[in-house]
């Protein structure tokens, strides 16, 4: 169960209990909904991970963490904001868009997104300037997907890979430098986020026919988008097993990345075999799980 599901229910309970509850519990639950909490913390732990491992100093560690979540939920609620119409016409039932729903007001959202914007510019700049240019690439991807300038099949691809790409990046600006180890991390992430749009457009097509969304399925049709992720999840393991061959890495690195990728790689071979919404949908976790067991590879093969 997600973290909305489970505050859904909490929700329910406690209103059953004390109907004035529902009065406070509800603008907590949409705010909840808005930012994809669990989408969130999978990017604030990249960007602490990448931030340590790159030996980002505290207090500037938590600071630079704090301004990817701020980031990330920007994007997310922004994303939320574009698609309302469509989310209502076509009836998405997950993840659950409150300005659909009526739950939250489009006016709310802008003042959240506008409030999350500003604090996350605030902390990149009291940690580095150099900080600010991740963050703007960021936000200029989050305009260009809420305009529809990036938003083909292949751009929305390529740029969901840079967002991850990115992140990597905000996290050694905190730096002041550069490092080529975490360049090829970024590319690692970029390559493999690539695969998973196709794996989350098929996932979404049955959402996509109703709503016009021209996603890859779409497109170029469900056969063709089905090698798309096993081909990327490969290459990108390839990049991944590389970077051990740099030396700044130690065998632990190399031991973590092939539990994460060995999987992987296995895992979207087999979903080319059978390309379905629902399949798409159960390998979300188990790929989630499988991205953590890579940032673990990253904090203990680290030298």
């Amino acid at each position: 169960m997600t973290y909305v599901s489970r505050l859904s229910v909490a929700s329910w309970k406690i209103s059953s209990h004390f109907p004035g509850a529902s009065l406070w519990l509800r603008p907590v639950q949409s705010f909840m909904q808005l930012i994809r909490p669990g989408r969130v913390s999978m990017i604030s732990l990249l960007t602490l991970v990448i931030a340590h491992i790159s030996n980002v100093p505290s207090p500037d560690l938590w600071f630079i963490t704090l301004a990817g979540m701020f980031l990330a939920m920007a994007g997310f609620a922004l994303d939320f904001y574009t698609d309302r119409d469509a989310d209502r016409m076509g009836g998405r039932t997950w993840p659950i868009n409150p300005l659909a729903s009526g739950s939250m007001s489009p006016t709310s959202a802008r003042i959240w997104i506008g409030c999350f914007v500003c604090v996350a510019l605030a902390l990149c700049t009291w940690v580095h300037l150099l900080t600010l240019i991740p963050a703007a690439a960021l936000l200029l991807i989050y305009w260009g997907l809420a305009h529809g300038v990036l938003d083909g099949p292949i751009g929305r691809a390529i740029t969901l890979g840079l967002l991850q790409a990115l992140y990597v990046l905000l996290a050694v600006a905190a730096t002041g430098g550069f490092q080529p180890t975490m360049s090829w991390v970024a590319l690692v992430l970029f390559v493999a986020m690539f695969g998973a749009r196709a794996f989350a457009d098929i996932r979404d097509l049955p959402h996509d026919v109703q709503t016009g969304t021209r996603s890859l399925p779409k497109v170029y049709g469900v056969r063709i988008t089905s090698w798309i992720a096993p081909i990327a999840i490969t290459i990108a393991a390839g990049i991944a097993l590389f970077i051990y061959t740099l030396d700044e890495m130690d065998v632990d690195y190399l031991i973590w990345t092939v539990l994460a990728f060995v999987p992987g790689v296995v895992l979207a071979w087999m979903f080319k075999l059978h390309p379905t919404p629902n399949l798409a949908f159960a390998l979300a976790w188990p790929y989630w799980s499988l991205g953590v067991l890579y940032m673990l590879a990253l904090i203990l093969g680290s030298t």
